[in-house]
C-alpha cells in the first residue's frame, strides 16, 4: 500500500531482498515514482566488513534491473551512519553520494536529502558508478570498528 501511494519509495531492505521487493510492488509503481536504494552488499569475517559486489555490478543496479522500465532508480544514503540519523539531538555534517541515470529523479532525491539539516549531496554520476559508492560503506564500518570513539563515523568530502 505504501508503494502505491508514494512518490518516492526507499528500498530499506537488506540487499538480498531488493530484487524480490521491487518485483512485489512493481505493479504499484509508475513513471511518477522514484525508487531509492540505500542497500549495500557486504560480508563480514574476523577482519571486518567487505564489499560483496552482486553480479549486476551493484545493489543499485539490481534494483534498476528489477524495476519497471519507466521507473527511475537512484542510489543514495549508502554511507550514512544510521545511529547518527536516528539521534535528532546530533548536529550532522555528512555527505551522501547520489547515483542514477535519470537527472530529474536525482534532482528530486537531492532535494529530499538536502532537506535533512547537515546533509550535503554530491552527484556521483550514473548507476554504473554505484559499486564505487556502495563499496565505501564497509570501509566506513571498519574504521568505526577499529578506532575508539568513532562508532558513528560518516563521510565528508573536502
Amino acid at each position: 500500500m505504501a508503494a502505491d501511494r508514494a512518490d518516492i519509495v526507499v528500498l530499506a531492505v537488506p540487499p538480498y531482498h531488493v530484487s524480490d521487493t521491487v518485483e512485489a510492488v512493481a505493479d504499484r509503481l509508475d513513471d511518477e515514482t522514484i525508487l531509492v536504494s540505500p542497500a549495500v552488499g557486504m560480508k563480514g569475517d574476523e577482519n571486518g566488513m567487505h564489499y560483496h559486489r552482486p553480479g549486476a555490478g551493484s545493489v543499485t543496479a539490481v534494483a534498476a534491473e528489477a524495476a519497471p522500465e519507466n521507473v527511475p532508480v537512484v542510489g543514495a544514503f549508502h554511507n550514512l551512519a544510521a545511529d547518527r540519523l536516528a539521534n535528532l539531538d546530533i548536529d550532522l555534517d555528512l555527505d551522501t553520494l547520489v547515483v542514477g541515470d535519470d537527472g530529474d529523479a536525482k534532482g528530486t532525491v537531492t532535494m529530499l536529502a538536502e532537506s535533512i539539516v547537515g546533509i550535503r549531496v554530491l552527484d556521483a554520476g550514473p548507476i554504473a558508478n554505484a559499486a564505487e559508492v556502495e563499496s565505501i560503506t564497509p570501509l566506513v564500518i571498519n574504521i568505526a570498528k577499529h578506532n575508539e570513539g568513532m562508532h558513528d563515523v560518516g563521510v565528508r568530502f573536502l
